[in-house]
């Protein structure tokens, strides 16, 4: 593996090096990043008289603009003349800007017009579109999205200054479209109110349009980028003519009215639910355009009934499944609180400081009916949020802003005793969430300096919640990201510090947690302290990139979380007390060849230790991937682990060892132009102990008319785990292993899956979205063994090599680990499971009018386990539809009032 590294650096370092190839030809295609004072220019005529928006470009006031028909393909031949004409005209009025596009077509027949939902005409690759992208602050940085298909459907995103696009931005803007023998047109209006930008006497922005055509797989642009540059913000042209531009008022109210209706089987007897109940609910989003650039949310009791379920998973580590925010009002703007993004091609981890999702989680003291002898018990599914703002926006000078604060109330659950009396009990406090975002433009938008701030505060007055959550958590940083070479070359950068107080035993559980474990006992700078009342730790990252260039890229990226940082009050972490570096070459070819249309490969490696310099993780890899001429796509990833020691295997104990192994990736994807699209990804993953994993999934992707599309995704897995946790038993006697003794079993676990989804566009403002996700795993252990000594990876076998296993009359094991030793004896549960869940996700969405929707909602779950241990495909099917189902139903109306 080190030859090969040494290769690849070899290869690739002509590429990463500045000016070692100067003695080169230039390029065909532009040698060097284009001034952006030479960027093509697009006039914005005033408008004079009025335009009927119907998707026809008839109207005197579109006779008298001036249209750009200069567009130059990015693929598949770059740097050549687009193969078909396209011609672009605005306008702008007092209160909207329009854009009108003639886009041409020499075989108008051949037009690929799909009807998809909003925001998806562009993850629909099979459909041509038209963009329209601007950068009304012209800061070179950040921007807006406008897209549409022949079809008329559209989609909008907000552009990041990371180039990350966000599509849960739905301003409210108007487009038509038509298709004539001559090609097709689409004919937009902005409204100004619907933006951010600064005023100024003669305003500019900048702007791209592109155009897709889909048959040719090419890519046009009127601000031609070449591929080994990066076509962001800082290469768009200009828009003209604008004059001046007034801050529009801007007041929206979105009241909402919802109904929701659970169905689901309740004990017998239950005073709280009688499996039919609803809940009405009302609320009401406020946007208000403080200036042109600075733009205030609220919500007042936010509802969020249209969120697609999270799938299934069943997780046997030691850690948290992350789970995507999906709610509107968050998801909305939130690059603005983005933290330490970098360019890194790989790195070992990611922290997020901010995550959403943890504002109106589920409440976090769980009651069970063991708990004080409750015979019922209604516990909220999720904390209500009584109210939340978020102010966001950007100066003139270069200033991002964002400011988030929102409540959550004190939750109770409602309960009746084992004597028949009736309580609350709280199972979540009083609770203020703030996140302060700023940031700073230099340099047109390539340097970025920026700061965040984090707290969290909560009302612990009562004993139950006092002893069980932090009381205060905060955390703050400052963050770089800084291009230079005509953005080839990125510097990134990141520092955060965090603190959490409370009580002595909430700190204590903080320090015992997984994500750092201080009481490992042969840890030598870990110092676990059960009588702290705080917590405190820090984080960095620092990232070298070469982002752009004709053949090369790569980058170089080194990360740092001290034992004591802790993000997770209103952030998301997995674990701490680690130190790592990655790096990854890439060489890449986007010319098109005669079999091969782009291909690149990569090598990439990752190194971890933790703080007494432990190495936990290394990883050597490679990989090969490429689209053929008949536009398949392929690749071909190998990966080899030497072994290393891991800190988290045995859950708090001493370290072990993992074996070395390996890993084979293959993945295959056909034509995604074609009215069927396949697709079919393996993993074969192995070590030197005889674990084992292979995994095969695949896709397949209908699309019987331009409206429905259909979604199939099977997949099925076989994993044999050597060392899978069970749990740990305090024992004096195992003084080889600090005096516990670690209990592990050989793990065969089998997961099939079907994820199946439909998305039916019945028009551009009126779609149906189907999920569906059956689920069976198995898991069956074998040959309970327990670790046999720290810094290895060995075990004696119970019955075997040590001690003696029985069945007792529970179900579960009686263990004597020294055979009638002096040693005592324990009990541990069957931890055998067969888990079967299916969950279902259906929306119907009608915008109504502009801005105003109306949702029908329904959603399915089916979830159980039983303890076979085994997979049995007829047996676990036929299991998953007896379980009893639970339904939701819920109708929601939101309202849009422009004030």
């Amino acid at each position: 593996m080190r030859s090969v590294v040494a290769v690849w650096a070899l290869v690739a370092l002509p590429a990463f090096a500045p000016g070692i190839a100067s003695g080169q030809p230039p390029d065909s295609v532009a040698a060097a990043v284009r001034p952006h004072a030479q960027a093509p220019v697009l006039h914005a005529a005033p408008l004079v008289g009025s335009v009927h928006l119907d998707g026809h470009l008839d109207e005197e006031a579109w006779r008298a603009a001036t249209p750009v028909d200069q567009f130059t393909q990015r693929e598949p031949k770059e740097g050549e003349p687009a193969t078909e004409r396209t011609e672009v005209r605005a306008l702008i009025s007092e209160d909207a800007l329009y854009i009108g596009a003639r886009l041409y077509d020499s075989e108008p027949s051949k037009i690929r017009s799909r009807l998809v939902r909003r925001d998806e005409v562009n993850s629909s690759s099979d459909s041509d579109f038209f963009v329209v992208l601007l950068d009304p602050y012209h800061d070179h940085s950040t921007g807006v999205v406008f897209r549409v298909g022949p079809s008329g459907s559209f989609d909008d995103a907000t552009i990041a200054a990371s180039g990350n696009q966000d599509t849960s931005w739905d301003p409210v803007w108007h487009v038509h479209t038509s298709i004539d023998s001559f090609g097709w047109t689409a004919e937009m209006e902005i409204p100004l109110n619907q933006l951010h930008y600064s005023g100024s006497t003669d305003a500019v922005w900048g702007i791209q349009l592109r155009r897709w055509i889909n048959r040719k797989q090419e890519l046009s642009e009127f601000s031609f980028t070449p591929l080994k540059e990066e076509s962001g913000v800082s290469t768009f042209g200009h828009l003209e003519g604008l004059g001046r531009l007034a801050a529009p008022r801007h007041l929206e109210l979105l009241p909402y009215g919802r109904v929701r209706s659970e169905f689901k089987q309740v004990p017998s007897g239950n005073p709280f639910r009688d499996g039919t109940d609803q809940f009405p609910a009302a609320g009401v989003d406020l946007k208000y355009g403080v200036t042109s650039n600075v733009t205030l949310n609220a919500t007042v009791n936010p509802d969020f009934g249209e969120v697609e379920v999270d799938p299934a998973v069943v997780n046997l580590s030691a850690f948290e499944t992350f789970f995507p925010e999906r709610r509107p009002f968050f998801i909305e703007g939130a690059d603005v609180f983005r933290f330490g993004d970098t360019r890194s091609y790989n790195n070992f981890n990611q922290t997020i400081p901010f995550h959403a999702r943890r504002i109106g989680r589920p409440p976090q003291r769980r009651l069970s009916d063991e708990d004080n002898g409750y015979l019922y018990i209604d516990s909220p599914a999720r904390t209500t949020i009584t109210t939340a703002a978020k102010l966001t926006g950007k100066t003139s000078n270069g200033w991002t802003m964002g400011v988030l604060d929102a409540v959550t109330p004190v939750e109770r659950a409602d309960y009746v005793d084992s004597l028949g009396v009736r309580g609350r009990a709280p199972v979540e406090p009083l609770t203020n969430y703030f996140v302060g975002r700023l940031k700073r433009d230099y340099r047109q938008g390539n340097t970025v300096v920026g700061g965040l701030v984090t707290a969290v505060n909560r009302d612990l007055q009562d004993p139950a919640l006092h002893d069980l959550l932090r009381s205060n958590a905060y955390v703050g940083g400052l963050d770089l990201n800084h291009y230079w070479g005509g953005r080839r070359w990125s510097l990134d950068a990141m520092l955060l510090g965090s603190t959490v107080q409370g009580d002595k035993d909430v700190i204590a559980a903080t320090q015992r947690s997984s994500a750092r474990y201080f009481q490992r006992p042969d840890a030598k700078t870990l110092h676990y302290d059960p009588t702290r009342t705080s917590l405190s730790g820090t984080s960095g990252l620092l990232s070298l990139n070469k982002v752009s260039g004709k053949h090369g890229l790569g980058s170089l990226t080194y990360q740092d979380w001290s034992p004591g940082f802790e993000i997770n009050d209103v952030g998301f972490q997995n674990a701490a007390d680690c130190r790592a570096l990655s790096t990854l070459a890439m060489y890449k070819e986007n010319k098109p060849r005669k079999l091969v249309r782009s291909w690149d490969s990569y090598v990439f490696s990752n190194w971890s230790w933790n703080y007494d310099g432990d190495i936990t993780y290394t990883e050597y890899a490679g990989q090969v991937e490429g689209t053929l001429a008949n536009y398949w796509y392929g690749s071909l990833r190998g990966e080899y682990y030497p072994g290393n020691f891991d800190d988290r295997l045995t859950r708090g104990g001493p370290l072990s060892r993992l074996p070395a192994g390996g890993t084979l990736r293959a993945s295959l994807n056909s034509d995604s132009r074609k009215m069927y699209t396949l697709g079919l990804n393996g993993i074969e993953s192995w070590d030197e102990a005889g674990g084992h994993l292979a995994s095969l999934s695949g896709s397949l992707s209908i699309r019987p008319t331009s409206a429905l599309r259909l979604l199939f995704q099977p997949g099925i897995r076989d994993l044999h785990d050597n060392a899978q946790y069970v749990t740990t038993v305090d024992d004096s006697f195992a003084t080889a292993t600090y005096g516990a003794r670690y209990v592990f079993a050989s793990l065969h676990q089998t997961q099939l899956s079907l994820d199946t989804r439909l998305d039916w566009t019945f028009s551009p403002k009126l779609s149906l979205q189907l999920y569906l996700q059956p689920l069976i795993v198995s898991g069956g252990y074998q040959q309970l063994k327990e670790l046999r000594a720290p810094r290895a990876y060995e075990f004696d076998v119970y019955g075997g090599q040590r001690g003696t296993i029985q069945p007792d009359s529970t179900g579960g094991f009686r263990i004597d680990p020294d055979a009638g030793g002096p040693a005592p004896s324990f009990h541990i549960d069957d931890p055998d499971f067969n888990f079967r869940s299916l969950r279902g996700n259906a929306v119907l969405r009608w915008e109504y009018r502009p801005g105003s929707a109306l949702f029908l909602v329904w959603q399915q779950s089916r979830e159980a386990s039983e303890p076979f241990g085994n997979f049995d495909l007829s047996r676990d099917w036929h299991g998953l539809f007896r379980i009893e189902p639970e339904n939701l139903i819920a109708i929601k109306a939101t309202y849009w009032l422009p004030l």
